[in-house]
């Protein structure tokens, strides 16, 4: 399809000039071949999936569960990191530099933040951030970047009614992320109604505990998560049931999930807009890639692109850390998405 049209400039002294828009959403006119390519107005977004817990390992079937039980997205190892639909692997460290087995506070920390947490208070630590690490969180977590640049995010798990009414004494990076960059924290409410997931998209979690909420398919879960990320300049979802069957869990189990959350991820891709969503998966220390032990690895992480972010991870790739994610997303969303965003 061709239309015409007539752009008026500001200046009463420059003549009117009208220009053709084709199909390709280029702008010409009958005297030049210049081009205003039309998709660079385009919102950019990025859809965060942080998967607790897994590594890249042997790429033996016997004790890597990835290897065992992935299909299309997760059956990755230390030698095998091809991604289909044009996705990027990369290699990511979690040691920080910093001696002993990579922990969940310190590297979540730095992973939502870019400052390295290990060293900033001289160890890893596991659980959930102390009180210097809250700090850290406090001042420069991805949400805060993100807000403070006037876009908006948003966390799509849902807090069971648990949380509301006994508040935890320790809560986890995200929690704390949530709160110190006032991004609302999601229901039961927004659960039922599918504008939210659980840390098990399938709410079987829940329904083990006497909590009535239709399951849900990896497919199914998908497609709310796709569609809520897709009105957000940022959207996080963090699973960790990877890292509790890591830790808790038979190679059978283990198995069983990837299989399951490959679909998952899967069908994420197959909903999104790739050209306007971007999708990135990522991990914050090694565990569930080597079922011969209960405790986690040193392994580097995968860190797993599609979409245009993909670009700002091309450079440099061999020495990524945890440490490079945050300034990255920010970059790409703050580069692309110059006009504030909703609320």
């Amino acid at each position: 399809m061709i239309q015409s049209l007539v752009l008026k400039s500001r200046s009463p002294h420059q003549e009117c000039k009208s220009f053709i828009i084709d199909s390709t959403c280029n702008i010409r006119n009958g005297s030049s071949r210049d081009r205003i390519n039309l998709n660079s107005t385009v919102r950019q977004r990025v859809l965060l999936l942080f998967i607790d817990g897994i590594g890249l390992g042997p790429a033996d079937p016997a004790v890597n569960p990835l290897i065992a039980g992935g299909r299309e997205i997760l059956k990755i190892s230390a030698e095998q990191q091809q991604l289909p639909s044009g996705g990027l692997c990369v290699a990511t460290d979690a040691c920080l530099g910093v001696a002993g087995l990579p922990q969940s506070a310190t590297g979540q920390t730095t992973l939502f933040t870019g400052i390295n947490a290990a060293q900033a208070i001289g160890r890893h630590l596991q659980g959930f951030p102390n009180r210097q690490l809250r700090q850290i969180i406090g001042e420069s977590s991805l949400f805060k970047k993100v807000i403070g640049a006037e876009l908006n995010a948003t966390f799509a798990n849902a807090y069971t009614h648990r949380f509301f009414e006994k508040r935890p004494r320790w809560t986890s990076v995200t929690t704390t992320m949530c709160e110190t960059a006032n991004v609302r924290f999601r229901t039961m409410k927004d659960l039922e109604s599918g504008s939210s997931l659980f840390m098990d998209y399938s709410n079987r979690f829940l329904i083990d505990r006497g909590i009535e909420i239709p399951s849900r398919s990896p497919e199914e879960a998908a497609e709310i998560l796709v569609r809520l990320a897709s009105r957000y300049d940022l959207c996080v979802y963090e699973y960790f049931l990877t890292d509790l069957i890591g830790h808790r869990g038979t190679f059978a189990q283990a198995k069983a999930l990837v299989a399951e959350l490959d679909r998952f991820i899967s069908a994420v891709l197959d909903n999104a807009n790739l050209e306007q969503l971007s999708v990135i998966l990522t991990s914050d220390h090694g565990n569930l890639e080597d079922m011969r032990t209960k405790l986690h690895t040193t392994n580097p992480v995968p860190t797993m692109i599609w979409g245009p972010l993909r670009e700002h991870f091309s450079e440099g790739a061999n020495g990524l850390s945890l440490t490079d994610l945050t300034p990255r997303i920010t970059r790409f969303l703050t580069q692309h998405n110059g006009q504030p965003a909703a609320n």
